[in-house]
């Protein structure tokens, strides 16, 4: 629905004019993608859409106004084009066939994370989402404007690089924001200059949080990453974790030292790019070190977590410069240092040796304890081993030099739980085995489920985020796909084309030939079951599929007129046998 005002559509200003908006430029006349919404769109009875600010696999962002509070808002659409599509002039999406369960799967993601962000509302350094709601047949979230411009921008109107000084003033709130929404289980994967605003009051706010199949490669909706700022794993499938956003503030921070865009991480190779000092002399060598740890290729020696990251970035480099001489009151108060030190050691070590052999005694007295409780019966022995005691002490000695020889068990190493655990529930199952082959072991429990088509993960044991360690057990449950499916069209569609479509809803069918004129040969003619009926799939329901052969050729005399003779024939003949009649006839 659209809704008429005098607000411009491209930066919600009122504009009580005709011709171009002198604000913005933006005119009425300027075409819109008709993928999206039109500008004047009216949404949950309260917001204006206006122009589209940017798009990505995951859907569109649009400029808006919201006439409950009388303030610029931005509006993000759910809209993933490779899985729905919308016709020009209409507000409703319409999912593409065979897409709705993995529609509703992304869409689900979608709400969920902005939920989780809507709770982070009080995070000054986050984009903070206003409102979440659902209309249209997908869902929409609306954000807060910012007033302000892209890092990218920042630094291009500036002298294009900020200093050592500069990061440390900007950058801790966005370090401590976002190791904050890797507590709560979310990960960025698009950290760069183009998510990374400055405020008008100088101050950095992260936005740019989009669903995890939007920021990988191979997923089944179309990949946003940013060249030189997305991690080697976003490639390449391999697990995401805290470490992907680590690469992506460290590549931010190289940019805006060095004033170069690293290289896009499949084009690097281990010693192919130069260390931040070395291209900036007034970069301290801790930072330009911890700079290049955070952009390691490898996920097994990258810094793992951002307070890592920020403990490397502050630390205080060791000074390595000539000592002046102390002074005589100096040295004094060094020597009665020293002194208290070592006492403080000698009573640490003094303590430790009595610990120890207060230890041993326990222990000791523990296994005596159950030696001296002894049987009656066992007197008697008692008399035979006092009559040995030679044998006795030889036994003992053999005893306790075995002891002595015998290697001590080693209690087995618990792996550390250092990976966080991805969300399968939105992936086909042999997507994500291949994928983590070497990281987890999957207990796969197939089911069938109206929500999901055939082999998709719908729910694990473990919560997505959870910190497991390598070679974790994860038990998935993959959708056999519906129990109950609608039976396809097949109008004009051939025996081949046909089956696949049964195939692809897990439909049982057989195939049985029927003579006809009406349709074409090798095409379907009718099925025992109508067009939209239901076929329970789940039961082994089977349908059995009838395909036109051709009808007998009428064989006649001239003057006379023969009635053609029908052939019935049983399900297991698929063979015409009109073909031989006719030179018969003749």
């Amino acid at each position: 629905m659209l809704k008429e005002t005098t607000l411009c559509m491209g930066c919600m200003c009122d504009k009580t004019y005709d011709g171009a908006c002198k604000l913005c430029s933006y005119s009425e006349d300027t075409p819109s993608i008709p993928s999206y919404l039109r500008p004047k769109t009216f949404l949950n009875e309260r917001y204006i859409v206006g122009k589209v600010l940017s798009y990505n696999g995951e859907g569109a962002v649009y400029v808006g106004y919201d006439t409950a509070t009388g303030t610029k808002v931005n509006i993000k659409e759910f809209m993933p084009d490779t899985l729905c599509s919308r016709k020009r002039g209409e507000d409703e999406i319409s999912v593409n066939t065979g897409m709705l369960p993995l529609y509703k799967t992304y869409l689900s993601e979608f709400e969920d994370l902005n939920k989780t962000l809507m709770k982070s509302r009080g995070m000054a350094h986050l984009q903070t989402v206003l409102d979440i709601f659902t209309e249209n047949n997908t869902a929409y979230a609306v954000y807060e404007h910012i007033n302000g411009i892209p890092l990218s921008a920042y630094l291009s109107n500036s002298s294009g690089v900020l200093t050592w000084e500069q990061i440390k003033e900007l950058f801790p709130p966005v370090f401590t924001t976002l190791s904050l929404m890797h507590a709560a289980g979310v990960i960025h994967r698009g950290i760069s200059l183009s998510t990374i605003y400055v405020t008008d009051k100088l101050e950095l706010k992260l936005t740019g949080f989009s669903i995890s199949a939007a920021r990988t490669t191979n997923t089944e909706i179309a990949c946003e990453v940013y060249a030189g700022f997305a991690a080697p794993e976003q490639y390449t499938n391999d697990v995401n974790g805290t470490w992907t956003d680590v690469y992506g503030i460290a590549a931010v921070l190289y940019r805006c030292l060095t004033g170069c865009t690293p290289t896009e991480a499949i084009a690097r190779t281990g010693s192919s790019m130069l260390e931040p000092m070395m291209i900036n002399r007034n970069i301290p060598s801790n930072v330009s070190r911890a700079i290049m740890r955070g952009l390691n290729l490898s996920t097994d020696n990258r810094i793992r977590t951002i307070t890592e990251f920020v403990d490397k970035l502050f630390e205080q480099p060791k000074y390595v410069g000539i000592e002046k001489p102390l002074s005589k009151q100096q040295e004094k108060k060094l020597k009665k240092q020293k002194k208290e030190r070592a006492k403080t050691i000698a009573v640490l070590v003094i303590a430790g040796l009595v610990l120890i052999a207060f230890a041993i005694v326990f222990a000791w007295a523990l296994d005596n304890g159950g030696k001296d409780k002894q049987n009656p019966s066992d007197l008697s022995s008692q008399t035979v081993e006092a009559s040995q005691p030679e044998a006795t002490s030889a036994s003992t000695s053999s005893t306790a030099s075995t002891s002595e020889t015998q290697p001590t068990e080693e209690a087995p190493s618990v792996p550390d739980a250092n990976i966080s655990l991805p969300n399968f529930s939105n992936r086909r199952f042999e997507s994500a085995k291949s994928q983590y082959l070497n990281t987890f072991t999957f207990k796969e429990e197939w089911e069938y489920n109206d929500a999901y088509i055939s082999g998709i993960i719908f729910w694990q044991d473990i919560e997505p985020g959870t910190m497991v360690s390598q070679g974790a057990v994860i038990t998935v449950k993959i959708s056999k796909g519906p129990s109950i499916v609608e039976l396809p069209e097949y109008s004009g569609l051939s025996v081949t084309e046909y089956a696949a479509e049964l195939n692809a809803l897990n439909i049982k069918y057989k195939i049985e030939y029927e003579k006809t004129n009406e349709v074409p040969v090798g095409k379907v003619v009718r099925c025992s079951k109508s067009v939209g009926d239901p076929v329970s799939v789940e039961n082994s329901e089977e349908i059995t599929v009838f395909i036109a052969e051709p009808m007998p050729e009428e064989s006649t005399v001239p003057g006379t007129v023969e009635a053609p003779t029908e052939t019935v024939e049983s399900p297991e003949s698929s063979q015409p046998e009109s073909t031989e009649a006719a030179p018969e006839a003749e």
